[in-house]
């Protein structure tokens, strides 16, 4: 896979502390007055959490076992806040640089401490952070500066080629965090949501082709397939998808704007919007404008609907986009 389209679509060591043992003097010969500390009845004090083994685009990384001040950077900020960890450190928040967050994330990340924004990392302000784990979770087309994060402390590194490695990544996340339960239950969520739209507008899903298009300008245009972010989506909810759309050999092909022909057979194409704006980018739609896209079934009927989270990158933001598809399945 060409890594363009994917760049422009992707925007300490833990100083472990020892307790000191409280000892007693023994009784011996010429002491008095002194006796051993009696061992508490209620049992031995809890051990600290095991460190956990992770593995990462950059290795297994030995992740401390009481993680509390985390530095999260690009789309681990989300995959972070979705599970309920808050990251004392995070890439800027802003309109070039939103990292597909839910409304109700955004608020929260903008007053998380920044350390740089996209790839342009600040080591020296992550460094004086004081971070027990960094987590860095990026398309494979940039350089992160894992090498530099690394001497500061333990540092996971999940390297995005494609969808599915986000969904992974977030998985890998939670591990490392402690936060299993909290990922197991988002899974189940997302799941449950899919099977239930699957049985409640099988019909529609069924006769209806569903498809994902969009541009980034230069005479060329994105057809996304079922294995792409929101492909997988509608795929888990049953969709039946063009035949532009149902290849699974890559997540994403591109066509010159002649080959607009390509959706003629789709009934419905979503095309993404951004999540900072709510706008669809101005590039996709000076594509819609065109008279070939004009012609197609889906335009023609009023059926070229918008859909934020074009990259759905984890759970959270997959249960958003299942949200989407039940609201325009039921205007169908």
């Amino acid at each position: 896979m060409s890594p363009a389209p994917l760049r422009r679509r992707l925007a300490t060591s833990l100083s472990i502390f020892t307790l000191a043992a409280l000892t007693a003097c023994g009784s011996g010969p010429g002491t008095t007055g002194t006796t051993e500390a009696a061992p508490d009845p209620s049992g031995p004090a809890p051990s600290a959490a095991a460190d956990r083994v992770v593995e990462a685009t950059n290795g297994k990384v030995t992740v401390p076992g009481d993680v509390e001040r985390i530095v999260s950077i690009s789309y681990a900020t989300g995959a972070l806040l979705d599970l309920g960890v808050l990251p004392v450190g995070t890439s800027a928040i802003d309109e070039n640089n939103p990292m597909e967050l839910l409304p109700s994330q955004v608020e929260t990340a903008r007053k998380i401490e920044s350390i740089g924004s996209g790839i342009e990392v600040n080591i020296e302000k992550v460094a004086s952070l004081d971070p027990d784990l960094i987590i860095v979770e990026g398309a494979t087309a940039f350089d992160w500066g894992v090498k530099k994060l690394e001497g500061v402390a333990p540092t996971l590194y999940f390297g995005i080629k494609t969808p599915v490695d986000l969904l992974d990544a977030q998985r890998k996340i939670a591990t490392a965090v402690g936060k299993d339960a909290e990922f197991a239950k988002l899974k189940a969520d997302y799941e449950a949501g899919a099977a239930r739209i699957k049985s409640t507008y099988a019909d529609r899903l069924s006769t209806l082709k569903w498809s994902i298009a969009s541009s980034y300008g230069g005479g060329e245009f994105l057809v996304d397939t079922r294995t792409s972010w929101v492909g997988r989506i509608l795929a888990d909810a049953g969709a039946t998808f063009s035949a532009a759309s149902a290849e699974d050999k890559e997540h994403e092909v591109t066509y010159s704007d002649e080959k607009i022909s390509v959706l003629a057979d789709a009934d419905v194409i979503l095309v993404p919007r951004t999540a900072a704006t709510g706008e669809v980018p101005q590039e996709t739609r000076d594509l819609t404008e065109k008279p070939a896209w004009k012609l197609l079934k889906a335009a023609k009927n009023g059926k070229v609907l918008p859909v934020t989270y074009a990259t759905a990158d984890r759970y959270g933001t997959s249960i958003d986009v299942l949200n989407q598809v039940e609201t325009i399945l039921k205007g169908l």
